[in-house]
């Protein structure tokens, strides 16, 4: 390959979702967060109280993880824990008011990204790509590969390990 222009659309994609990656994760060092952390904090502002179990499910990480992630990020003062009142072996985990100022903190990192990849493109052509890439989605969807799948069981399937990030 001689040059960029030359490559698949699938190796423009990867480069594209590298770059993004790297950039989002400079802004959340900004707020001593890896990716794996602003998921939780984002799942939870999404699902309000999770138990410490349900947290992991959702993140698809092992107990012992999430304990390790979570007093990190307790320590920073993102989330609390308290015992479930009807049951003391259920911690509940929420979002502190400081967690609740990260997420609008993570989402101006993420607006910003979006204005850096968008330089130049026009609101039509913003629109259009946005429903291409959710019509590719549908597509490897709808592929034999995915067939009687629920959109659950895919995402487990093609989850890639989050390994250092907690």
């Amino acid at each position: 390959m001689k040059n960029i222009e030359d490559a698949s659309v699938f190796i423009v994609l990867h480069q594209l979702l590298h770059l993004s990656k790297y950039q989002a994760m400079k802004g959340m060092e900004t707020l001593g967060l890896k990716p794996g952390q602003a998921g939780i904090l984002f799942i939870l502002n999404c699902e309000g109280e999770l138990s410490q179990r349900s947290l992991a499910d959702k993140m698809g990480i092992r107990p012992p993880s999430m304990t390790v992630a979570l007093r990190k990020l307790e320590e920073r003062g993102y989330i609390s824990k308290e015992q479930d009142a009807k049951d003391q072996r259920i911690t509940r985990i929420r979002l502190s008011e400081k967690g609740k100022e990260c997420i609008g903190e993570l989402e101006k990192i993420m607006s910003d990204m979006e204005g850096i990849l968008y330089q130049g493109i026009t609101p039509e052509e913003m629109m259009l790509f946005r429903r291409l890439i959710l019509e590719m989605r549908e597509n490897l969807l709808g592929s034999r590969e995915f067939k009687g799948m629920d959109f659950e069981t895919i995402i487990e399937k093609t989850k890639v390990p989050m390994r250092h990030e907690f």
